[in-house]
């Protein structure tokens, strides 16, 4: 990562077309039902594409559409070429399909990236990479994250993300040095900024909704048993297994980090005090008139470094990880227990007189 000039973005909500939903739905479920993915569309992602409005303070996304998948290769010999074969093939059939966007008079102006992430917990190395990219080439460049799971769930789940100023000048420098993470004031609660999203409908179907939702129809019957459907373990499940594993990631870099912070407090009060010896030792000298020694050889002394491969960037998006599972295993966790109190209610209400039975049996007792 180069540096460069950095501009701060002014856009503060997304429109985002109901067309782009559609085709990041259909894209992620044909490749589930195809067996390309095993879980739930991973890996699954694409280019958007739309306008800023600068007035309103807003991005506008009109459309998208799918890249290639990265395929594994098996030779070793092959894999530098075959990836530079890959950059190049999803080059030009980003650049193809752009042109034809422009033909048809579609908006073809490149505003970010979506990807597909179960439980939302998208955060990693490459998507800062991609995210830093992107940003440095339109400042108004988001990340859409589309979480497969809860839609299967009966949940509509995106989020839009962009990484903010302070962690965008962090990545320009690629420096993710503990002091240097500390002194910016860095976390990872202010790592990403989320942005709400709008979904942009037409007219037709805006009212097409309005008629079903207040129509009574026997299909509304036959499917109300399903809202009622506690069909979330396994995901809850999973969920939970990754958030220990994060954990347990998140130990093991404590006790490094407190070992580096040991280091360098002792390092530091070496470097000190040899400092302070020869300050004194150059005033004896200075007072018999014999010439200063140099204070240079002190400062290449080596420092210790933090036994991580990129500083506390993988600790930072471990915690946002953790911090997205969380809220993931909440919402279902609330749901449940919604979910359980229905059932006992309706339960009640099918089972005529059962309240009166179970107070006169109270009572004869």
């Amino acid at each position: 990562m180069s540096m460069l000039t950095l501009t701060a973005p002014s856009v503060k909500h997304i429109l985002l077309d109901s067309l782009v939903v559609m085709k990041i739905v259909k894209h992620v479920d044909s490749e589930l039902y195809s067996g390309i993915s095993e879980v739930s569309g991973e890996s699954c992602q694409g280019v958007l594409t739309g306008l800023v409005s600068m007035d309103d303070h807003r991005l506008e996304i009109t459309n998208c559409f799918p890249t290639a998948r990265t395929e594994p290769v098996m030779d070793d010999e092959s894999s530098v070429q075959a990836s530079q074969q890959y950059e190049e093939q999803k080059q030009q059939e980003m650049l193809d399909m752009l042109r034809k966007f422009r033909t048809m008079n579609i908006d073809y102006e490149i505003v970010g990236f979506y990807q597909s992430h179960q439980f939302g917990a998208c955060f990693s190395q490459d998507l800062v990479e991609s995210m830093f990219d992107y940003q440095s080439m339109g400042p108004e460049n988001v990340v859409i994250i589309y979480d497969p799971v809860k839609t299967r769930q009966g949940q509509l789940s995106l989020k839009a993300y962009r990484l903010s100023m302070i962690a965008l000048e962090l990545a320009s420098k690629n420096d993710w040095n503990p002091e240097i993470v500390k002194s910016s004031g860095l976390n990872y609660e202010n790592m990403f900024e989320e942005l709400p999203i709008i979904i942009k409908s037409s007219y037709l179907n805006n009212v097409l909704m309005a008629e079903l939702s207040l129509s009574k129809g026997s299909m509304t019957d036959k499917y109300a048993a399903k809202h009622l459907d506690l069909g979330t373990k396994r995901s809850l499940e999973k969920s939970v297994r990754a958030m220990m594993t994060n954990v347990d990631e998140l130990n093991k870099s404590i006790q490094s980090l407190a070992k580096y912070m040991n280091d360098k407090q002792r390092h530091d009060n070496m470097v000190f005090n040899i400092t302070q010896k020869r300050i004194l030792e150059n005033e004896q000298r200075a007072a018999r008139g014999e010439p200063l020694l140099s204070l240079d050889e002190f400062k290449r002394i080596k420092a210790p470094i933090l036994q991580t491969k990129n500083g506390l960037l993988d600790e930072l998006l471990a915690s946002c990880d953790t911090q997205a599972l969380s809220d993931f295993s909440t919402s279902v966790t609330g749901e449940n227990i919604a979910k359980i109190f229905l059932a006992e209610a309706v339960a009640d209400e099918r089972v005529p007189g059962s309240k009166d039975r179970s107070s006169s049996s109270v009572s004869t007792r």
